[in-house]
């Protein structure tokens, strides 16, 4: 998924988890949000911990992500979520 948002500003992301058939997941659990960000001329330079976790919006599959205004100061941005669930 890519998204066009304003550099240097806070934010909030969202998507849904789904299982291997395309099902919304609810309640998935061990949630680890994980962020790349890098310029034009630079190389990513690896994922490291997002200041916040992925939470799920009530229990309907959809989850969203705070991003602090200093991890959306990139050209781009790389988020990964993993869930152990």
């Amino acid at each position: 998924m890519e998204l066009v948002r304003q550099k240097n500003i806070a934010t909030y992301i969202t998507f849904p988890i789904v299982d291997a058939d395309g099902d919304t997941v609810t309640g998935a659990t061990g949630l680890d949000s994980e962020i790349d960000t890098f310029s034009d001329g630079v190389a990513p330079d690896g994922l490291t911990d997002c200041t916040n976790e992925a939470t799920e919006i009530g229990t309907t599959g959809i989850y969203y992500l705070s991003l602090t205004q200093a991890e959306m100061n990139a050209d781009y941005i790389y988020i990964q979520i993993k869930t152990t669930s």
